[in-house]
C-alpha cells in the first residue's frame, strides 16, 4: 500500500560539487518549447468537471473521485500555504505526498532567502531512512518563486537541480514531470535524456481551474505515465532484470554511474545469474545516439577479429528511445539562453536592451532564451550484458598492480586498433578495469565501453568532433582536431596522472593543477594542458604524486617525453600515422610501463 501523508520535509542534495554552470552546460541548447499538444499529450486522459463547490475527476479506467474547489485560487503571497493545506488534503485515488523545501536545507518557513521553493511529490511503499532513498522516490518536482521577477534562467537551474537529483537516484527512468512558478505565471516542463521542453505559459489566477486540474493529475498518473520503467525488479534474491525469459540479479547499487540530465544515463551493475555465486557479468544501461553505431556491432566485430583483452557480449537489446516517448509531439530547433558577446558593443547594447524589455513583458522560455540551429537529437535506451567484470580502477591494490593494469589496458588497446580497426575515443578512469585471478599471459586490465568507439574504414579517418571524457582528453582533440590512435594514448598518460595524484579518491586535490582540466572552455583547456605537458611545468605536477608513489615519478615523465617530443624548442602534439610511428610509439609507452615493472619488482 503507498504512503498518502500530508506536506513533508525534502531530501537533502545528493552532490553538493554539481554547480549551475554545469547544469547550464548541460541543458542550455537542448530545450524546447512551448510544445503544442504538450498539455493534450500529458493530461489529456483526466476529465475534471466542476459541480458547484465541487470537482469530479475521473481518470483512465474509471476511477472517480471528489475533490473541494478552493473558494479563490492562490495568490503569489499566499501560494506555499495554499499548496501546503490543499494539497495535504486526503482525496481517493490520490498517490503519494507532497514536500516543501526552501532548497538543499529544510526552511521551517519553507521559502529560501530569494524567494524559492523546491515542491516535491515522493510516492514510495516504504519509508525513507536518508536522502539518497527519498530522492528515490520523487516523481514529479517543482520550483515556486514569489516573484515573476526573479531571474528565469536561474530558476530554471534550480528545477534542473532537483531534475539532477532524481535522475542520478533513478538511473533507469524514461522522463520525469516538473512545473516552474514565477509569480502567479506558470510553465509546465518534461525533462528526459534528449532535453526538456515546456508547455505554453498558464496564469494560476486566470487559468487557476485548469493549473489545479494539473496538480491533481499528477498523484492519479499510473507509473508509465510518471516515465517510470519496470526493468528493474525484486524478489527475496534482490533487484533483478529479466531478459529473454532469463533472471539476471543485479547488485544492489550500480558501480558506475554517469549523473547528468542530458546525454547517455550510463549505469552499470555487476551481475550474476541466479545458479552463480559470482558476480561474474556487468549490465549496463545507456541513452546511446541514434546516430551512433550501436554497440553490440563493435562486440561482436571485436569477437570475430580476436581482439587480445576485449569483453565478450553477453545480451543486447533495445528499450525505448526518446523519439517514441516525444511522440505526437510537433518539433523545431533548440532553444538556448541569450547571452551578451564580450568586445561587441554594439550587439552587447542589443542584448542589453531585449533583456530590458524582458523584464517587463517576458513569460516563459520563449521570452528568455533564442533558437538555435540544432534540431532533436534522438537517443536509443540499450542494455547491454558482457563478461567478465572487474574492479574499477580506483581500487588498485598496489603500484605493480595499476603498472600491470595500464600496460595490459594498451596492449588492448594496441589490439583494437590493429585487428580490428576500432578506435577507442575514451579513455577515461571508468573505462579502465582490473581483472583477478588472470593466468599467466592473460590481461589484468582492460579497456571496456565502446560507447564513443568507431571502426576505422581504409583510409577514411574518423570525423571531426570533441570526443571523450573533458579531464582526460588530448589536447590535439581539444583543438578540434581528427580523432587519433595517439590521442588515446596521451589520454592514458593524463589517466595515469589522475589515478596516482587522485591516490583512491574521486577528485584530485583541492589545489591540484588537476582540477582545472576540467574547467573552462575547449580552447583554454587545449592551452592549460599545453603548458602543463611542457618540461618545467610538469615538475608542478609531478610533485603532486603521493610518497608512496614517488617511484613512478620517472615512469611518468618518460611517457611524456615519448608523446610530446620537442620541435624546435616546443612540445609537439601531432600525429605521425605511419605504421612505423605507430609501432614505435605503442612499444614505446608499454616498454616504459615494463621497466617500470622491474624497478618496482613486479612483472
Amino acid at each position: 500500500m503507498e504512503n498518502h501523508q500530508g506536506i513533508n520535509h525534502p531530501p537533502a542534495s545528493l552532490d553538493t560539487e554539481i554547480d549551475d554552470q554545469e547544469i547550464l552546460d548541460n541543458i542550455d541548447g537542448r530545450m524546447h518549447g512551448p510544445m503544442r499538444g504538450f498539455t493534450k499529450k500529458y493530461f489529456g486522459t483526466f476529465q475534471y468537471v466542476r459541480r458547484d463547490a465541487s470537482l469530479e475527476i475521473q481518470a483512465p479506467g474509471g476511477l472517480g473521485a471528489r475533490c473541494a474547489v478552493p473558494s479563490a485560487a492562490p495568490s503569489p503571497d499566499n501560494f506555499l500555504q495554499w499548496f501546503s493545506d490543499y494539497m495535504s488534503r486526503e482525496i481517493d485515488g490520490a498517490r503519494g505526498s507532497w514536500q516543501i523545501s526552501g532548497g538543499d536545507v529544510v526552511a521551517p518557513e519553507h521559502e529560501s532567502a530569494d524567494g524559492g521553493a523546491s515542491l516535491l511529490l515522493t510516492i514510495s511503499t516504504s519509508p525513507a531512512s536518508n536522502a539518497q532513498r527519498i530522492w528515490a522516490h520523487v516523481q514529479v518536482i517543482g520550483q515556486f518563486y514569489h516573484s515573476s521577477s526573479v531571474g528565469y534562467q536561474d530558476g530554471l537551474l534550480r528545477l534542473c537541480r532537483s531534475a539532477y537529483q532524481v535522475f542520478a537516484s533513478q538511473p533507469t527512468r524514461l522522463f520525469l514531470h516538473g512545473f516552474y512558478i514565477r509569480g502567479s505565471l506558470v510553465e509546465f516542463w518534461v525533462f528526459d535524456r534528449s532535453g526538456l521542453y515546456c508547455s505554453d505559459v498558464l496564469d494560476v489566477q486566470k487559468d487557476f481551474m485548469q493549473f489545479l486540474s494539473i496538480l491533481l493529475s499528477y498523484q492519479r498518473m499510473t507509473d508509465q505515465d510518471l516515465g517510470k520503467i519496470n526493468i528493474l525488479q525484486t524478489d527475496q534474491g534482490g533487484n533483478y532484470v529479466i531478459l529473454d525469459g532469463a533472471k539476471l540479479y543485479l547488485e544492489s547499487q550500480p558501480i558506475a554511474s554517469r549523473q547528468r540530465i542530458v546525454g547517455a544515463g550510463t549505469t552499470c551493475y555487476r551481475a550474476r545469474m541466479p545458479d552463480s555465486n559470482g558476480w561474474d557479468h556487468a549490465l549496463k544501461l545507456k541513452w546511446r545516439w541514434a546516430r551512433d553505431r550501436p554497440e553490440d556491432e563493435l562486440l561482436r566485430l571485436v569477437k570475430e577479429k580476436r581482439v587480445w583483452g576485449a569483453v565478450s557480449l553477453d545480451y543486447y537489446k533495445e528499450v525505448e528511445s526518446t523519439a517514441n516517448l516525444r511522440r505526437s509531439l510537433r518539433w523545431g530547433t533548440h532553444r538556448k539562453f541569450v547571452r551578451a558577446v564580450a568586445h561587441c558593443p554594439k550587439r552587447h547594447a542589443t542584448v542589453d536592451q531585449r533583456r530590458q524589455q524582458v523584464a517587463y513583458s517576458a513569460t516563459g522560455l520563449a521570452d528568455f532564451t533564442e533558437e538555435t540551429d540544432d534540431f532533436f537529437q534522438n537517443r536509443i535506451l540499450a542494455c547491454v550484458v558482457t563478461s567478465p567484470v572487474g574492479r574499477p580502477l580506483d581500487t588498485f591494490r598496489s603500484p605493480t598492480e595499476l603498472l600491470q593494469v595500464f600496460r595490459d589496458a594498451i596492449k588492448c588497446h594496441r589490439s583494437l586498433y590493429h585487428d580490428a580497426k576500432i578506435l577507442h575515443q575514451d579513455v577515461s578512469p571508468g573505462n579502465i578495469i582490473i581483472l583477478d585471478g588472470q593466468d599467466e599471459g592473460r590481461p589484468r586490465g582492460i579497456l571496456i565501453d565502446l560507447d564513443s568507439a568507431i571502426e576505422l574504414a581504409d583510409g577514411s579517418g574518423t570525423d571531426l568532433g570533441i570526443t571523450g571524457t573533458r579531464p582526460f582528453m588530448a589536447i590535439g582533440v581539444l583543438r578540434g582536431e581528427q580523432h587519433t590512435y595517439r590521442h588515446d594514448l596521451e589520454s592514458f598518460l593524463y589517466v595515469f596522472l589522475w589515478t596516482v595524484i587522485t591516490n583512491h579518491s574521486e577528485d584530485p586535490p583541492d589545489a591540484s593543477k588537476l582540477r582545472q582540466w576540467s574547467n573552462g572552455d575547449w580552447n583554454e583547456l587545449a592551452v592549460r594542458k599545453s603548458l602543463d605537458m611542457d618540461q618545467d611545468n610538469f615538475q608542478s605536477v609531478l610533485r603532486e604524486f603521493p610518497p608512496q608513489f614517488h617511484t613512478l615519478m620517472p615512469l611518468a615523465e618518460s611517457l611524456r617525453q615519448i608523446l610530446f617530443p620537442l620541435q624546435d624548442g616546443i612540445i609537439w602534439t601531432g600525429t605521425d600515422s605511419s605504421p612505423e610511428a605507430v609501432d614505435k610509439l605503442y612499444d614505446g609507452m608499454i616498454r616504459a610501463f615494463e621497466d617500470a615493472l622491474g624497478s618496482e619488482g613486479g612483472g
